[in-house]
């Protein structure tokens, strides 16, 4: 087939897809569903139309390549671009339970199953249950972005079966090197373990090296080119997966899905929201394309009449595979949620989780790459079609009806109170803007009561009466509502970062879910405990006294000191646009007192973070002012451009003004892209001197002690080092307070004292190879000066004074 053909048989693929687009809207089916439907019947008919050509379609089937490396990055990436990071973490046990022991306890049930209802050899069994035991990560995502399911339950599944692949492909290898060399043996086992870490893990690695390399780059080329990002974003989706897959093979899907991730921390952090926005439209599109070409050519590739052939085989194997997939569910998510003291899993979700468990696309690509040599492979490819053929059109369809005979599609009375107020709120705002035109004499009034009669008959605003509980919460949302929209304005006008936005709209999130006590117990702006915050402060722990990180790591820590600020900066604002809407809302008839927690709330939420704000201007004055003065600067130069873009969009300012004052402007924004600026508070060698260890040394000598030292600084919360480390420093504290633990024989932490400004602590370090007495905590923002052991032993050489002294506090032998 040459070129011009697939691209004219792409064009009326995607013609027809669209068309089914807009049919689906009428129909009780999923858009992927009907897509398989129209290509099962173009095949179908194929021979029989000549006068159509439709022939040519049926030669369009799907290959192993065109699955792996053009459809798979591109779904995938554009999944794992939009994953919420903190959901997938907090659901992470459960998600790794159902990928990799759930998908081996499926591969094991089913391939018995095969092996005992087709008598295939076992390991030709178990070759095809590791291909059609996971779950499709295209077929699911696609399908629940339809259905809207709740966020946790789509985090559940989407993960899953972004992860399951990866076992899915380790298993296969091994059972097809396994049937190439025709033995089995323990040492063959103990590979087969070691390939499945390299390969998951190893496509972890790649994906986040690449992301990192490809956020760097776009960050530093990216001059308000909209356009640099969407490419080099394409660049990372198909390099990280067949650099992984191809060359290096490892997993490619888990190396895009880290990679996706990477760039969202790392790259989209860093930029506009208008440049945002401009990269997720644009996945939007090529999703859409690579969605209706997989579906439509997953029908094609089905050929009903030999499927027929194979109807009893077939039964066989999807009732394995739903006895399979119900063992997983039902038994493993259980267990992983009481072994591990996580959230409860329901019932119903834990249906939808085993009819949902899709098959698509992916099983096809990989039966397909069996060698011909195998003559067991058109069963296997007729098998997999069928069990696929079946996942499409039965499960899929109707998962709707199940989330609905399960009732999880019903609106609690909270939210049938939402949406009633809702309703109100959306009348009268219309009922408004038709008294406006009747005024204006652009309405007849007459024609006003026949549109306001039609409008109140659709919304059945009905006289509404809510309890005091459910007044209570509907004001309560409308006061995170405010919130919401506040932090989405400062991230519009270049305030805060998209790090700083998902952090907020998470806790706001989490806000609605929770009673109105949630608000004074944690609704503080600090971001709750989690892993990914765990493994920042074991990082930064471990890297604190390395000489070789003190740079990168004083720079990070300035970031994270700089974030937090920018972090209860916002939150100020929005709190008060909180109390705000409250305000309105008593003016509007709302009763003071009913509402007076969720003021008492806000009020307590937004003393709070101007008590941080006042501490971090009090004791860092200096890195204050500055990170204030640039950020605001930012936010000006920032705000005037889209002003200034938005005049020559009205037609108020000619092109040349606008590329005039807009260079400009950018020359100026670029000089403020990076903050600079270390936070020292005094001289070393005056510090020195303050501790009676260096006290009174010369000064030229404090001066060059203070030269080799560096500032630390540490959040609250943060470890300086733990009890039991091998100390290769000592600091002193500049500012702030820490915590001195130590652990009793029973292996827990007693708080011992408290140490503040001018304290001299981790000095056991300056003992070869001891090991810390106590664990140092910071209770506030902490500023240290640290010094190497190392440096200071050689300085007791230099200096007789110095050497005397820890000679005789016995931390030097002659």
């Amino acid at each position: 087939m040459t070129l011009p053909d697939i691209i004219l048989i792409m064009s009326g693929l995607l013609v027809i897809s669209m068309m089914a687009d807009s049919l689906c809207r009428h129909l009780p089916i999923p858009y992927t569903v009907l897509l398989v439907i129209l290509g099962m019947a173009v095949n179908y008919f194929a021979n029989d139309v000549q006068i159509l050509n439709l022939h040519h379609f049926s030669q369009f089937h799907l290959t192993s390549e065109l699955v792996l490396y053009i459809f798979l990055p591109a779904l995938v990436f554009e999944s794992a671009l939009s994953l919420d990071a903190r959901a997938l973490m907090k659901n992470i046990v459960p998600i790794l339970m159902m990928a990799i022991v759930g998908m081996l306890v499926s591969v094991a049930l089913v391939g018995f199953g095969v092996w005992w209802s087709l008598s295939l050899p076992l390991v030709v069994a178990l070759l095809f249950a590791s291909l059609i035991s996971a779950t499709d990560p295209v077929a699911v995502i696609s399908l629940f972005k339809e259905l809207g399911v709740s966020k946790r339950l789509n985090v559940l599944v989407e993960g899953e079966s972004l992860m399951n692949d990866a076992t899915a492909i380790v298993l296969f290898n091994i059972l097809m090197m396994l049937l190439v060399e025709d033995n089995f043996s323990f040492a063959n086992g103990l590979q087969a373990a070691g390939e499945f870490f390299k390969v998951f893990l190893g496509g972890i690695v790649v994906g986040i090296c690449t992301g990192i390399i490809v956020s760097e780059l776009l960050v530093r080329l990216f001059h308000g080119n909209q356009s640099i990002p969407v490419v080099l974003s394409l660049v990372l989706a198909y390099f990280s997966f067949i650099f992984a897959e191809h060359e290096l093979h490892v997993s490619g899907v888990m190396s895009v899905l880290a990679a996706a991730i990477t760039l969202n921390i790392a790259a989209l952090s860093r930029l506009s929201k208008q440049t945002i926005d401009s990269i997720h439209d644009t996945w939007k599109f090529i999703v859409l394309i690579c969605n209706s070409l997989l579906f439509i050519m997953i029908g094609l590739s089905v050929d009903i009449v030999q499927l027929a052939d194979f109807w009893h085989a077939i039964l066989w194997v999807v009732i394995a595979v739903y006895i399979a997939r119900a063992v997983s569910v039902y038994v493993l998510i259980p267990l992983t949620t009481r072994s591990f003291s996580l959230a409860q899993i329901s019932w119903s979700e834990r249906h939808i989780m085993w009819w949902g468990g899709l098959k698509g696309g992916l099983a096809i690509a990989i039966v397909m790459s069996i060698p011909e040599a195998m003559p067991e492979k058109p069963l296997l490819i007729s098998l997999t079609l069928g069990v696929v053929l079946v996942s499409l059109l039965v499960n899929a369809p109707t998962i709707h009806w199940l989330m609905h005979f399960l009732k999880m599609d019903l609106l609690n009375q909270s939210e049938q109170a939402e949406l009633k107020q809702t309703m109100q709120q959306a009348t009268q705002s219309v009922d408004k803007v038709l008294h406006q035109f009747t005024s204006l004499h652009l309405l007849d009034s007459t024609m006003e009561s026949t549109v306001e009669s039609k409008l109140h008959r659709t919304l059945d605003i009905a006289q509404i009466t809510l309890s005091d509980q459910q007044l209570l919460r509907h004001a309560h949302l409308k006061a995170l509502q405010a919130e919401t929209e506040e932090i989405e304005y400062l991230y519009e006008i270049g305030l805060v970062n998209y790090y700083t936005l998902v952090t907020f709209k998470d806790i706001l999130r989490i806000d609605g879910q929770h009673s109105i006590d949630y608000l004074n117990a944690k609704g503080n702006g600090w971001l709750q405990p989690s892993l990914l915050l765990d493994f920042e402060r074991f990082i930064i722990h471990s890297l604190s006294e390395k000489e070789w990180t003190q740079g990168l790591l004083t720079h990070y820590q300035r970031r994270r000191f700089a974030n937090k600020i920018l972090h209860d900066i916002a939150g100020v604002l929005m709190a008060h646009k909180g109390l705000k809407a409250i305000k309105q809302m008593i003016k509007d008839g709302l009763d003071a007192e009913l509402i007076k927690p969720i003021q008492q709330g806000y009020q307590i939420r937004l003393k709070r973070r101007q008590n941080r704000l006042h501490y971090f201007s009090e004791n860092y004055p200096l890195f204050f002012q500055r990170y204030e003065a640039y950020v605001f600067q930012k936010v000006a130069l920032r705000y005037s451009l889209q002003l200034l873009q938005k005049s020559h969009d009205q037609g108020m300012i000619s092109a040349k003004v606008l590329q005039l004052i807009s260079q400009k402007l950018t020359d100026s924004l670029e000089q403020v892209s990076f903050f600079k600026m270390s936070s020292p508070l005094a001289n070393r060698h005056a510090w020195l001197n303050r501790v009676p260890l260096f006290e009174n040394l010369p000064v030229d000598f404090l001066m060059k002690m203070g030269q080799e030292a560096v500032y630390v600084n540490f959040l609250p919360g943060d470890t300086v080092f733990y009890q039991g480390d091998v100390g290769e420093s000592l600091y002193i504290l500049l500012s702030g307070q820490v915590k001195v633990w130590i652990a009793n024989e029973a292996g827990e932490n007693q708080l011992v004292a408290e140490r503040g400004e001018g304290a001299l602590i981790g000095i056991r370090a300056l003992l070869k190879n001891s090991n810390r007495s106590a664990t140092v905590e910071a209770k506030t923002y902490v500023t240290c000066l640290r010094l190497s052991a190392k440096n200071i032993l050689q300085f007791s050489i230099e200096n007789e004074v110095l050497g005397g002294r820890l000679q005789k506090m016995g931390l030097l032998t002659k």
